[in-house]
């Protein structure tokens, strides 16, 4: 019996890894501009402070689409934008640490402070030639990661300090002409709950074996 359920467990682990292996997580983001720091052009330019955005980015080929509402853009994979990474003990300097105080409404930052991080972006090209660069960065505890591997994703949602959606466009000579954005409620890739909710069948899986191992025997007939 219990070989019997150590096998169905083992089986159970493998089925949750192929899970998380063969679906797409689409993460589904919205937060109100805060941060302006290049205004020189660009399709979002001189949209105000606090406007709502929303949208989709897919973490595995990073195609998704992000709107104000009066502008939408469409992105994909990738001109020059970094797709999936992973940031591990990364020591923030002043202006850093300042930011992340600012964008997170927090105290919490000061320069030498460490963290971990998971940027998610793609982009495109526009009609005028220049580059958008959507994504979203998150903000994990130093603790989280001991390397910069992608087998780190998707992480441990309890490590999020916070995160935040960033738009950046650059004209055709590669010079920024617009960079913005603004921190977002945490928004969870769907392989988390993927995830999850492998967890809750094997756990199911587990209580019903331990049930039939505790139950009286059938005579026999």
């Amino acid at each position: 019996m219990k070989k019997k359920l150590l096998t169905s467990l083992a089986t159970g682990l493998f089925i949750i890894s192929m899970i998380g292996m063969a679906q797409a997580a689409s993460v589904s983001f919205n937060g109100k501009l805060t941060f302006v720091e290049t205004d020189t052009g660009g399709v979002y330019s001189g949209t105000p402070l606090d406007t709502d955005f929303w949208g989709v980015i897919d973490d595995e080929n990073f195609n998704g689409f992000i709107t104000n509402g009066t502008t939408l853009t469409n992105f994909g994979c990738c001109i020059a934008a970094g797709g999936l990474s992973i940031g591990n003990d990364m020591i923030l300097v002043e202006d850093d640490a300042n930011f992340l105080n600012s964008v997170f409404s927090s105290s919490k930052y000061s320069a030498g402070n460490m963290v971990d991080s998971v940027n998610i972006e793609g982009d495109a090209s526009t009609s005028s030639g220049s580059r958008i660069e959507i994504g979203l960065s998150y903000i994990l505890d130093s603790n989280s990661f001991s390397n910069n591997d992608l087998s780190n994703y998707p992480f441990d949602p309890a490590n999020v300090e916070g995160a935040l959606f960033f738009i950046l466009e650059e004209d055709s000579t590669g010079t920024d002409v617009y960079s913005a954005g603004g921190p977002c409620s945490v928004p969870l890739p769907t392989s988390i709950w993927l995830l999850g909710s492998g967890l809750i069948g094997l756990v199911s899986l587990k209580n019903k074996k331990k049930q039939q191992f505790n139950s009286p025997c059938k005579a026999d007939r």
